[in-house]
């Protein structure tokens, strides 16, 4: 480990010293209040028609605003230097202006810009912890956008990330359904989720929270592959999930009605969001709701759920102020989940009187609060703060055991201040901290465990962003230095991307950066996989050491427009190794319990190619794909089947997405999504004897047919009709019985699925 972090910072000390040498320099910026210059102008799409909302940026001076239903925006800086404008939309192709002069004797005419709908474009934050045109960002920021979102017919977050190229959603659990996020072919313990931007889902929420989180409380998704604990902190070793809380971009509100059948079982979902804007864009609110009642599967007619029943209720609010006087902003969220989920047998008993039984009831509240303030537009200081409180009571038991019953209390607080330095020369500067306190109180008495730790991390963190050679490079360097509370020394996390422009319609981006995981008891492995009635118990070896990683990405991005038709590609190389990996072996059994110790291991290796490739002719129809190539190997074997390969991670998976607009007729999408074969262990129980099982690949194609009625009033219906895994691959040697391995599960999510939805907006 000391080797690789030598080398960490040698990389370094190498970059600052190239960016000492070849940095452009320029005075510092004047802090002192000067005269005013007004810029103004329009945003208009292919048509003439002004867009709404879009976000007109100058970096130079840390200004965003708003165009109004016009498309008109207007902004007032302080007069002098050289600046250029970037406007973003979702769903439409970035641009940037050339640069120019703003002095205090320069008149300035209005500016038209004029943007073409791309399928890809975006302003992300979650790679520089700054919003920046995708294209600017030297972090490479994969995104779902909304739009995609709601094509996608997405119920939760898990449905949302179906189609992201290098994740994988997985259910892990034939008895509850737990489901996992896989980057790049990593376990979901090594991502870290982030709601705007702050690590609050902790290890217990993250076993279910994939499904808990509504797709109607997302604006949208962003994900960062590779290390990221340079500004994350822990867990963030495959990448980081950032969810994007709903923001409302004008008054309105909308409601929907969604109908499943999933193998002749029904799932209902109802949504609910309103939106408020003042007039002024200076107040914003929104509010959403959600409710979800899925009813018990069973697929293999054993008797037992191959598809738990679920009951979800959620609501939550965001609202936000822009106090102009004094240059802050504040914003609060609230969210409030409740879900009852279980599976098993005897759904129409109580859980210790069934054969098997997995119930799990959840209560998780969030409370968020932000505030930014900027000074004289030369810089901004952050405040986040978060509390999250994670209740839940549960049952995990076979054979009628009155003992199985548990409950767990997991109170989540945290809090990040930054301070961002814009326009020292060529450099933007953030400066940070922040702490985490991550409770557990874990009560499981049937299994004799009882768990009640408190981990906290206090983390310091510096990121250089520099411009060089006329704006087509930019150099990003950072570490961060955290105290863990189970670790005796500071976890040093160093980082640095490099991003170059230079060559028209071409982006070249190169990253390393690193992770790390610190050791504690309560984690995904204590979700509680059902093996003969048996549970689990885990405890640390003696001297365990925090997981650790170095990951190196390196890609191009290729983007031309030619009228109204665009085209993207892009290709790209990763390498993460992992150091001090924690593996379990079973080293005792007590009466209904399996005892396993976590220790270190020598260290793994995950590396693999990324394409994707998209094309769009105007609004009419687009297509766009993304596959990746990998390995995933293990320095030592595996202490249950010896082997070297990553369990459930395909050397081979990916989509593709097809859209046709029809406005008179109907909006069709057609959906692809490939897994190649994979190394599943399947242990005794319905089986005599533990074995290593190589899956076979499926494919799950998915169709939806759209249609939208607009009334004079503003008002509009739409009604879909879909049919999901249309070719029903749903995995056929399923365990069976009070004996079989839950674990033992690697097929799509569901069987052959149709759907009817219906929304109205108003």
């Amino acid at each position: 480990m000391q080797r690789h972090l030598n080398f960490s910072i040698l990389i370094l000390i190498i970059l600052f010293q190239f960016m000492v040498v070849y940095g452009e320099q320029r005075p510092f910026s004047n802090n002192k209040a000067g005269p005013k210059i007004t810029l103004e102008g329009f945003v208009l799409d292919e048509h003439g028609n002004g867009i709404y909302n879009a976000e007109v940026i100058v970096p130079e001076k840390n200004i965003l605003v708003k165009t109004s239903k016009s498309g008109h925006y207007i902004i007032e800086f302080s007069a002098g230097g050289v600046v250029h404008i970037e406007v973003c939309k979702s769903g439409f192709l970035p641009v940037s202006t050339r640069f120019f002069n703003t002095g205090e004797n320069i008149a300035l005419k209005p500016i038209k810009i004029t943007l073409v709908g791309s399928p890809m474009e975006e302003i992300v934050v979650t790679g520089t912890s700054t919003p920046k045109l995708y294209t600017e960002t030297p972090v490479k920021t994969a995104v779902v956008s909304k739009k995609d979102i709601e094509k996608k017919g997405a119920v939760s977050l898990a449905d949302s990330l179906e189609l992201m190229t290098g994740v994988r959603v997985e259910d892990n659990c034939q008895n509850c359904n737990f489901t996992q996020v896989r980057i790049n072919g990593m376990e979901g313990k090594y991502s870290q989720i982030l709601i705007d931007g702050m690590p609050v889902v902790s290890a217990l929420a993250g076993v279910y929270a994939l499904e808990q989180i509504p797709a109607n409380m997302i604006e949208k998704l962003e994900v960062v592959k590779g290390g990221g604990s340079a500004l994350y902190g822990g867990n963030a070793v495959a990448g980081v999930v950032n969810i994007i809380a709903k923001e409302t971009e004008n008054s309105g509100s909308q409601v929907s009605l969604t109908g499943e059948s999933i193998n002749s079982s029904s799932n209902i979902v109802l949504d609910f969001n309103t939106d408020y804007a003042s007039k002024k864009h200076k107040i914003y609110a929104s509010f959403f709701t959600n409710y979800q009642n899925r009813e018990h599967m069973d697929y293999n007619d054993d008797g037992f759920s191959d598809l738990g029943e679920l009951k979800n209720v959620s609501l939550g609010a965001n609202f936000s102020h822009h106090f102009d006087a004094i240059a802050g902003r504040l914003k609060l969220n609230f969210t409030a989940i409740f879900e009852d989920r279980r599976g098993g047998n005897k759904f129409d008993q109580p859980e210790h009187f069934a054969d098997i039984a997995e119930s799990i009831r959840t209560y998780r509240t969030d409370f968020g609060l932000s505030w930014e303030q900027a000074f004289k537009e030369i810089s901004l200081l952050r405040f986040q703060g978060s509390f999250s409180y994670t209740k839940r009571k549960s049952y995990y038991g076979a054979e009628q055991d009155p003992n199985a019953y548990g409950q767990t209390q997991n109170p989540v607080v945290y809090g990040r201040l930054t301070y961002n330095l814009f326009s020292i020369g060529y450099h933007n500067i953030i400066l940070g901290t922040s702490y985490k306190s991550d409770h557990i109180k874990d009560l499981a008495p049937a299994y004799n465990r009882t768990i009640d730790d408190t981990y906290t991390d206090l983390g310091f963190f510096i990121q250089d962003e520099i411009e060089m050679f006329k704006h087509t490079t930019t150099l990003l360097v950072g570490i961060r230095a955290d105290k863990h509370s189970t670790i005796e020394h500071f976890i040093l996390s160093p980082r640095a991307s490099l991003l170059y422009k230079g060559i028209e319609n071409l982006t070249l981006r190169a990253t390393f950066s690193t992770g790390f995981r610190a050791p504690q008891v309560f984690d995904e492995d204590l979700h509680i996989t059902q093996v003969g009635g048996e549970g689990m118990l885990i405890i640390n070896q003696a001297g365990l050491k925090e997981e650790s990683s170095h990951s190196f990405t390196l890609g191009i991005d290729f983007g031309k427009q030619v009228i109204n038709k665009l085209v993207q590609f892009s290709i790209s190389g990763f390498y993460t190794h992992l150091d001090n990996v924690f593996t379990l072996e079973e080293i005792d059994s007590k009466s209904n319990a399996r005892v396993f110790e976590r220790f270190n291991s020598a260290g793994a290796t995950v590396y693999g190619i990324e394409m994707e490739a998209g094309f769009k002719w105007s609004n009419k129809f687009e297509i766009f794909s993304g596959w990746t190539f990998q390995k995933s190997e293990l320095e030592e074997q595996e202490p249950d089947f010896g082997g070297n390969e990553f369990f459930r991670s395909p050397n081979v998976y990916g989509s593709m997405r097809i859209d046709w607009n029809f406005p008179k007729f109907l909006d069709i999408r057609a959906e692809l999504i490939y897994t190649g074969s994979m190394k599943v262990p399947h242990f005794a129980g319905y089986i005599k004897e533990d074995v290593l099982e190589e899956s076979d690949p499926f494919v799950v194609l998915n169709l939806t047919l759209s249609k939208k009625i607009g009334f004079t009033t503003g008002h509009s219906v739409t009604l879909t009709a879909a049919v999901y895994n249309l070719l029903d691959q749903f995995q056929e040697d399923l365990d069976r019985g009070i004996y079989r391995d839950a674990g033992y599960i690697y097929g799509p999510r569901f069987p052959r699925t149709f759907r009817l939805g219906l929304k109205y907006n108003f």
